[in-house]
């Protein structure tokens, strides 16, 4: 058995635990090739480390290979993983995009780095645009098509947006082919008429902002003409979230909560004032997330140390499971790409009409550089831009740009966000440093919620 397998180098463990059902101290191990956690022995732990495999009853050593804590010897396991995932990206069944109707947006959020101004897409780009991606559904096996739509605030396009969503409908109908769209909204204009004529065009999942309660939520996210957002956004959020059709289309949302010095102290009290409002039953879910710089802004300068973000951000989830919000991963799971920017075919296009690999370089000044750009709706059959930066995200996380060849959680993360990389900041996630907290957090979750596939005690 020694010489057939050998120890990953993707793993995590918490520190030592007793589980109340099991007298033995135990550890939770995360395998991180496959996602899975499991509690094992520190006995056996500890003959994992030392390659005493021999030492292992047979049921024990096939659990370990099949959540891959046990693996076939390699020279290099990183390559291994990233070929794994660039072969899983070329059997990807599902066309994702990003569509960006419009630079105009009523917010002037201080960490936004985008310039708004009164531009939607005209109907000579919009045409050219659903054309080119329904070119690419035909030379291609794709069965799905994803659409977000994002901005500026895409409500402000909401012309465009049904007129774009009600082409590609039938098109896709036409061939076979599956549509389904999600929103990035300000929630702003998220009224119940609003999100009715979203629906019907199969906008069904949104993301929307609240960084905290009241004149903490409106010091981050002001209205350009004055006054506060918070209100206005939460009283949408209520209403559409009510709404039977909501529930009956089993739509949802995720309300993104950018954190830095000035409002963290308010996470805690917007969680409850969710709560209070009946939010946490009506699927919407938590997102908290660290304030980043955007585009050269040094948006980042009040942002928190990352490991005191990651410790508040364990607190932050367990106080939000505690008043009834459900998670769906609290661990993070098996990918194949950090984000659309190592998809082939993903692109994402501006009001108008240039075409980008990240859905942040839109109208944002220091990204409007050619070398950002993949191209022009105009002219991309003749000037594509295959190297846009990021694009070649997999090839130059082999060149040392960052730690991600040594890291044990890249096969959960692809690199992170590889925007940040190529800037010369951090793309880590911020599960990279809490992860063992989270080992202990989701053990104890699906013991309390007898979860029909618990984590498996290992001998």
């Amino acid at each position: 058995m020694e010489g057939e397998y050998v120890l990953s180098r993707y793993l995590i463990a918490s520190d030592v635990v007793s589980p109340d059902h099991h007298p033995d101290p135990s550890r939770l191990l995360f395998a991180s090739r496959t996602g899975k956690s499991l509690l094992i022995k520190e006995k056996t732990y500890q003959r994992l480390l030392a390659g005493e495999f021999a030492k292992m009853d047979e049921a024990t050593l096939r659990q370990l290979r099949e959540d891959e804590v046990l693996v076939p010897p390699t020279r290099d396991e990183f390559r291994d993983m990233l070929e794994k995932n660039q072969q899983a990206i070329s059997e990807v069944g599902t066309l994702s995009l990003t569509l960006q109707p419009t630079a105009n947006c009523q917010l002037g959020c201080v960490y936004c780095g985008q310039q708004h101004v009164k531009k939607n897409l005209d109907d000579d780009t919009s045409a050219r645009i659903v054309a080119r991606i329904m070119d690419t559904l035909r030379r291609k096996p794709y069965a799905k098509l994803a659409i977000n739509w994002y901005g500026g605030e895409p409500i402000l396009a909401l012309k465009q947006i049904e007129d774009i969503s009600g082409r590609l409908i039938k098109q896709c109908g036409q061939a076979g082919v599956h549509f389904f769209a999600s929103m990035v909204s300000n929630g702003l204009s998220l009224k119940p008429d609003v999100y009715l004529r979203l629906q019907r065009h199969r906008v069904n999942s949104f993301q929307i902002t609240l960084d905290g309660i009241g004149q903490a939520h409106d010091l981050m996210r002001p209205v350009k003409a004055g006054g506060g957002s918070f209100d206005i956004i939460l009283q949408n959020l209520v209403d559409v979230t009510g709404m039977p059709e909501f529930s009956a289309n089993r739509s949802g949302v995720t309300i993104r909560i950018n954190i830095n010095r000035h409002n963290q102290g308010k996470v805690a009290d917007l969680i409850d004032l969710l709560a209070e409002r009946g939010l946490a039953a009506r699927n919407v879910g938590l997102d908290f997330r660290p304030v980043v710089d955007w585009g050269g802004n040094q948006a980042d300068r009040d942002s928190l140390p990352a490991a005191d973000f990651a410790a508040l951000e364990i607190g932050w989830t367990q106080h939000a499971i505690r008043r009834g919000f459900e998670f769906d991963r609290i661990l993070p799971a098996r990918t194949i790409a950090p984000c659309m920017v190592v998809m082939p075919d993903a692109e994402v296009y501006d009001a108008y009409g240039n075409i980008y690999p990240c859905y942040e370089f839109p109208y944002t000044p220091k990204y409007d550089a050619p070398k950002y750009k993949i191209g022009h709706i105009r002219s991309i059959d003749q000037v594509r831009n295959d190297k846009a930066v990021t694009r070649e995200w997999y090839a130059d996380i082999q060149t040392g740009m960052s730690p991600c060849p040594r890291c044990p959680l890249f096969p959960v993360c692809g690199g992170g966000c590889a925007k940040l990389w190529y800037n010369g900041e951090t793309g880590c996630p911020s599960f990279k440093l809490n992860l063992p907290e989270r080992l202990v957090l989701d053990y104890w979750m699906r013991k309390r919620q007898r979860a029909s596939e618990p984590a498996p005690a290992i001998a």
